[in-house]
């Protein structure tokens, strides 16, 4: 009987064997990694995945082990001395970057985001950064087919996005220049610890695996073990309809990259616009797709409300000129679209006026007139004397337009070179407490002019306009503002 039972054993060990190897193999037949960087944690399955890139001589490999500085100083201790012995036995050059105690904790409190969430983030710009330092092309992660299901678990109860609950890709871009590569994403965690019996692999082991503070632990420890006794089966289910949405994404993201390509983005990075025909023609889910990827490349932010993207599409497609979306403003304007930033003034006396054309504007006591002059008139023009109102050329802006108070690293193209607004305004000897009042006049390639002389009250005639490429002609666009601090 117990030769029998060694026999199955080791029969077990065996094909635990060849499915690691085998599909750690298969990420690097067709591709060349021109090195990699391999993130070691001291774990099982890092542990396991180091072995076998070694034992299959896939290379070069430089070992990355990240401290998060999340657990007992002593535990770290005897991990990062298990994760150097290995290292060595192994000859794989080590590097060990260490996370400054709190650092993690901090960006999870910014962002409003979980331990886990910023531990992550932190995490992979380390790698990249690595990966980069060193000319590699590759980051290899041990996320194996157990992960996979937790995190699709997790995500489905949190009501991700349509990418989310597709799941871990196996391969996905963490810059231009540099892959992430998951080898052991199918395979189970059974199999992965059959292979480290099988080789005799020591690893570390670490606490917060076993702490219910981690959602990953929760899921892992009570909501599986239901899922295994309850329905049979959930397994290849869930990773059946991972596969079936990945690839019902494929022709979605196609569509959107599409209608994305009529996007046109500010010089700066801070605005956009789109035809709202091109909008409107589109699908309810490929709408919301399309104002999601437009907000990431603007806000740089990837965890975006659903709820807030619908209501957004939604207020758009019933006809309203303007709504708010998650720090930004949305404007329907000569059949465009514009995404513009809501501007956060925290300075006293603060102001911004969204400008589309010859009109007046008002917000508490403060009022801004906008008008057109042409060249004859008394009203102004770009050299007139400083008793005319200061205007800017038609040919040097397009609508629409921002008004508003200076910001921290503003700064005008003028004279072939950029200016900061607080070098200008200090040169022009404009008193501190009057600074926030200079009206910032920009459109969406950056700011047009700055026009101290268009504020009444102040007793400034300096204007700085942004070089035009041009000739200055035709009417001029006037602004004169009452009401601002003083």
């Amino acid at each position: 009987m117990k030769e029998t039972m060694d026999r199955t054993a080791r029969m077990s060990d065996s094909v635990a064997m060849r499915i690691v190897r085998e599909e750690v193999s298969s990420c690097f037949q067709a591709r060349s990694a021109d090195g990699i960087i391999a993130a070691y944690s001291g774990g099982t399955d890092s542990t396991v995945l180091l072995h076998a890139l070694t034992e299959l001589g896939i290379g070069p490999i430089r070992v990355l082990h990240v401290v998060h500085s999340l657990r007992p100083a002593q535990e770290l201790a005897t991990e990062r001395e298990h994760v150097k012995a290995y290292c060595r036995a192994l000859g794989l050059p080590l590097r060990i970057a260490t996370i400054r105690p709190g650092s993690i904790e901090k960006r999870a409190k910014l962002k409003g985001i979980g331990v886990e969430a910023a531990a992550r983030e932190i995490r992979y710009g380390v790698l990249l950064r690595e990966a980069e330092r060193l000319g590699f092309g590759m980051v290899c992660t041990a996320h194996n087919a157990d992960d996979q299901l937790e995190t699709l678990i997790g995500r489905f109860m949190s009501s991700s996005s349509f990418e989310g609950l597709k799941g871990m890709p196996k391969l996905r871009r963490l810059s231009k220049k540099v892959q992430l590569c998951r080898p052991l994403l199918s395979v189970s965690r059974s199999t992965i610890e059959a292979y480290a019996s099988a080789m005799r692999l020591e690893f570390s082991k670490d606490s917060t695996n076993d702490s219910p503070e981690y959602l990953r632990n929760r899921i892992r420890k009570y909501i599986v073990p239901i899922l295994d006794r309850e329905f049979q089966g959930w397994r290849k289910g869930l990773e059946s309809t991972a596969q079936r949405l990945a690839a019902d994404g494929e022709s979605l993201s196609r569509l959107s990259r599409e209608a994305y390509r009529r996007i046109t983005f500010s010089q700066d990075g801070r605005s956009a616009l789109l035809p709202i025909s091109a909008f409107l023609e589109l699908p309810k889910s490929l709408r919301i797709r399309l104002l999601a990827g437009c907000l990431r490349k603007l806000s740089g932010k990837n965890r975006l409300s659903y709820i807030a993207l619908r209501e957004a599409c939604r207020s758009i497609a019933s006809g309203s000129k303007a709504c708010d979306l998650l720090g930004y403003r949305l404007v329907i304007n000569d059949g465009l679209l514009q995404i513009l930033p809501i501007l956060d003034f925290r300075r006293e006396g603060g102001y911004f006026f969204h400008v589309d054309g010859d009109a007046v504007y008002r917000a508490g006591t403060l009022r801004i007139s906008c008008s057109w002059a042409d060249p004859c008139g008394s009203t102004a023009t770009r050299t007139g004397a400083s008793d005319l109102l200061p205007g800017i050329s038609e040919a040097a802006f397009s609508f629409p337009l921002n008004v508003r108070s200076r910001k921290p690293g503003d700064k005008i193209r003028s004279g072939g070179k950029d200016i900061r607004i607080d070098d200008l305004l200090s040169s022009w000897g404009i008193e501190s407490r009057h600074r926030d009042s200079i009206p910032i006049v920009e459109d969406r390639h950056g700011i047009v002019a700055v026009l101290a002389g268009a504020t009444e009250g102040l007793g400034y005639s300096q204007c700085k306009y942004r070089d035009c490429s041009t000739p200055l002609k035709g009417r001029s666009f006037v602004i004169r503002i009452k009401g601002a601090n003083f």
